[in-house]
């Protein structure tokens, strides 16, 4: 009699103690019999975890439909409670086919036969995120035996005594045996884990597994890659969650939810990857010009009227820029997370763009008067420039790195439709930041290009010239140079010391507008405002700090052997050369997507050329921790 027909119906006492092979002792049927079914809360949290990480069902649905042929969910049969079979669901992993191909062993590190993104999803653990509706339905609970195939239970049983002991409860997402063992774990010590869970279950017990086993997936989530793609897809697509829902206040400081989750996994991020239990600084060539940067705004500080405010000036820029390129480059860049981080800047400028068309859409079906002009989520159209510029190195980037026809057309769309949105912002300095981002990366990547270039530009230039409404007319740059005129007069009018000191920032940690008093010396321009907040003498130094990122950044470009992370780090050079200049157009260190995403790319760049290429790097132990500790 085949196994089968034991395993796909509900087996009786009889069927349970005759199944060949196996001599399950009649005293255990009493232990599959009065098993509890899956309890209410249990339910309840499945059914908030399903809503909560409903955006990452999506994305990888997405992901799986995208990337390999079939189903986006594997719907296999198991064995749970009292030996009942039921279909258990995940995210396919696996090639179509591929379990009749593996039979009656475990999938092994060298099979072949995981989709593009089934071994990552494996690792991560999300392929097993569905399984919280087996739990909705009752046949699963959140902790518990894991289920069983049933291709293995017949030759389990009969080399295990006592293996059907562990079918006493509903088998589980989760379970002691996962956690003190792994995958590749035997399943006669696995059943010992499983006898312990049975003999000692309670509720609280649940809560307690629950809860490591979160921890536990949470360290594998948790890489600098992940961390950064949510951070970065957080700032550009939600910059609201900065300081919304609400904003608690630390002393002068005010912190939004989501502002202090990033901070405290950040820390949890370079203890984590610290090397033998010592909390080290990376020598980079940003580091002293940042921390002389820092002492010269803290001294300064103390000269001004109103010293507090000045104070948390400088602890915004610590606290939003300085510290996130130091945890990229102090939780050891891989070369992985540096294409994935390259990939997601690219991409995220696609979808900012995207929004913005469709936002110029519904404004001229609700009748706008003139020509259209995009800001999308930044909601300024000079800020929304920038960003675009930032991120056009990176796609054009992924173009040369593609392999295939339908990844170079796919990549070829997504620079077209940056572009545009870079046109559509009709903003003069973010053309010129535009044509200068481009001739740079095109000079050491791509020569063949730069010819197309330098016909492209003066056609498009003489078309916005001509055009009515696009903020391109003689007249209008006269003015705006006029204007600008008076407002660096303004600035450079101010007395000596406080033209070399400045009168001390007043931006806050929160992420909230520049308050209206303070806004007749902020002009539209970040290095008068660097000037005015922080003197003559820290424009300079902060320009110190871009120089040194620009010089490292070009000396390591030579020094980088892998041709696609040479790319990268020369991105991240033209994206600067071009911030630069658009730091001329508008306050770009005020809004938190912009800086965000401009210290992220000089952490990037800087952990690049620490970690990646082919040298020791120094660095300092500024702590020892753990088992070496004294």
């Amino acid at each position: 009699m085949s196994l089968q027909s034991h395993v796909s119906v509900p087996m009786d006492r009889q069927s349970l103690a005759t199944v060949k092979g196996v001599h399950a002792p009649v005293l255990d049927w009493h232990l599959v019999a009065v098993g509890p079914a899956t309890p209410l809360w249990q339910r309840i949290v499945a059914v908030i975890g399903l809503v909560l990480l409903s955006p990452v069902i999506l994305l990888v649905g997405l992901a799986t439909k995208s990337t390999s042929p079939g189903t986006i969910l594997y719907r296999g049969q198991r064995v749970g409670r009292g030996g009942e079979t039921f279909t258990i669901f995940k995210f396919r992993t696996l090639e179509v086919g591929a379990e009749q191909k593996i039979g009656a062993r475990l999938l092994e590190h060298g099979d072949g036969l995981y989709t593009r993104i089934g071994r990552y999803l494996k690792r991560a653990k999300l392929d097993e995120i569905p399984q919280l509706f087996n739990v909705v339905r009752g046949e699963m609970n959140l902790v518990g035996p894991r289920p069983v195939r049933p291709v293995f239970l017949e030759t389990f049983c009969r080399e295990i005594p006592g293996y059907m002991r562990r079918f006493a409860v509903n088998p589980g997402m989760t379970g002691l045996a996962q956690l003190r063992g792994g995958y590749f774990t035997h399943p006669r010590d696995k059943l010992r884990y499983d006898l312990i869970y049975i003999r000692n279950h309670r509720w609280f017990l649940d809560v307690r597994l629950v809860t490591l086993t979160f921890i536990k997936v949470l360290n594998r989530w948790a890489t600098l890659g992940v961390v950064l793609t949510l951070l970065f897809l957080s700032a550009a697509l939600l910059p609201g969650l900065f300081h919304y829902p609400f904003q608690l206040d630390l002393g002068s400081f005010k912190l939004s939810p989501f502002e202090m989750l990033v901070a405290i996994t950040a820390a949890w991020l370079i203890v984590q990857r610290s090397p033998r239990h010592e909390l080290c600084l990376y020598t980079t060539p940003v580091n002293r010009p940042m921390g002389v940067f820092v002492s010269f705004a803290v001294l300064a500080a103390f000269f001004s009227t109103e010293p507090v405010p000045a104070l948390q000036g400088v602890a915004y820029y610590v606290a939003t820029g300085f510290c996130l390129t130091f945890l990229i480059v102090n939780t050891r860049l891989t070369q992985r997370e540096a294409n994935l981080i390259a990939t997601v800047v690219g991409l995220s400028a696609v979808s900012v763009s995207l929004i913005g068309l469709v936002q110029i859409g519904l404004e001229n079906q609700l009748g706008a008067q003139g020509a259209p002009r995009m800001s999308s989520t930044l909601g300024n159209p000079v800020l929304l420039a920038t960003y675009l510029v930032l991120g056009l190195p990176f796609l054009v980037t992924q173009l040369l790195h593609s392999r295939t026809r339908e990844q170079r057309d796919l990549w070829v769309a997504c620079t077209t439709i940056a572009l545009i949105g870079v046109f559509l912002t009709h903003t003069r300095m973010g053309l010129v930041a535009l044509v200068v981002t481009a001739s740079v990366f095109l000079w050491k990547t791509s020569h063949r290009y730069i010819g197309i270039l330098a016909l492209a530009v003066p056609m498009v230039l003489g078309v916005m010239l001509v055009g009515r409404g696009l903020r391109m007319s003689v007249p209008e740059v006269t003015a705006e140079v006029a204007r600008r005129g008076v407002t660096a007069e303004h600035v450079f009018s101010a007395p000596p010391l406080e033209l070399l000191l400045g009168v001390g920032s007043t931006r806050r940690l929160a992420m909230s507008p520049i308050p209206e008093q303070d806004a007749r010396w902020i002009s539209t321009s970040m290095h008068l405002t660097l000037i005015r907040q922080n003197g003559l003498i820290g424009w300079v130094l902060m320009l110190w700090v871009f120089g040194a990122a620009l010089a490292a950044l070009y000396r390591g470009y030579e020094g980088i052997h892998d041709p696609h992370m040479r790319r990268i780090v020369w991105a991240i050079f033209s994206s600067l050369v071009g911030f630069v200049i658009s730091m001329t157009d508008a306050n770009v260190f005020f809004n938190v997507t912009i800086q965000i995403y401009v210290w992220g790319m000089i952490g990037v760049g800087m952990g690049i050329i620490t970690h990646l290429n082919g040298k020791r790097p120094t660095f300092h132990v500024l702590w020892r921790f753990g088992e070496h500790g004294d």
